[in-house]
């Protein structure tokens, strides 16, 4: 189960950006950096949260 975590997070949120985005009217290269930034940020984001889980159940 904790394996599934970071690729749903990230599937989830980049379809919502791309949603934001396209309602902002966001086009083109700019959308597609926009949700390579979000999905790196969110990568970071889980796998700090699983690494501090981790270390608090080792303790």
């Amino acid at each position: 189960m904790n394996k599934l975590i970071l690729p749903v997070a990230i599937f989830v949120s980049v379809m919502l950006t791309g949603k934001i985005s396209e309602h902002f009217g966001v086009e083109g290269s700019w959308k597609i950096g926009l949700l390579c930034l979000v999905a790196a940020a969110v990568q970071i984001a889980v796998t700090r949260y699983q690494r501090t889980q981790r270390q608090k159940s080792q303790s």
